[in-house]
């Protein structure tokens, strides 16, 4: 998998990266067969900022995208530091690939399903 980080107005240190980086990876533990049989085809793209004009709160923003071969997904956060914004990335990360998972499971089934009931009818 192609990992692509981009800064906006902040300097990133090499530890958020490599956090960024396991953290966010992680979250593809729930369809790992997809990146078995693309690594090639898959990239994850993810974008720090610092949003300007404000100088306390919630002024960290983590985007990711990850474009995987029959699915584009894309989550963001904004928090208080990098760390729970990558944190709260990762976790919508991963309930939408189970989302997907399970999309692609009841579609399986489903079809399956049809294929017995027509096996019976003849």
């Amino acid at each position: 998998m192609e990992i692509i980080f981009r800064v906006k107005n902040v300097d990133i240190t090499d530890h958020i990266k490599t956090y960024a980086e396991e953290k966010l990876t992680s979250a593809f533990h729930v369809v790992p067969h997809i990146i078995e049989k693309n690594p090639d085809r898959c990239v994850l793209e993810i974008e720090f900022e610092k949003i300007t004009g404000e100088e306390k709160g919630k002024i960290f923003r983590t985007e990711a995208q990850a474009k995987l071969p029959g699915i584009s997904i894309k989550a963001e956060d904004i928090a208080e530091n990098f760390k729970t914004s990558i944190d709260e990335v990762h976790y919508e990360l991963e309930r939408q690939l189970k989302e997907y998972k399970e999309k692609k499971e009841a579609i399986y089934k489903k079809g399956a399903r049809e294929a017995k009931e027509q096996r019976i009818e003849e």
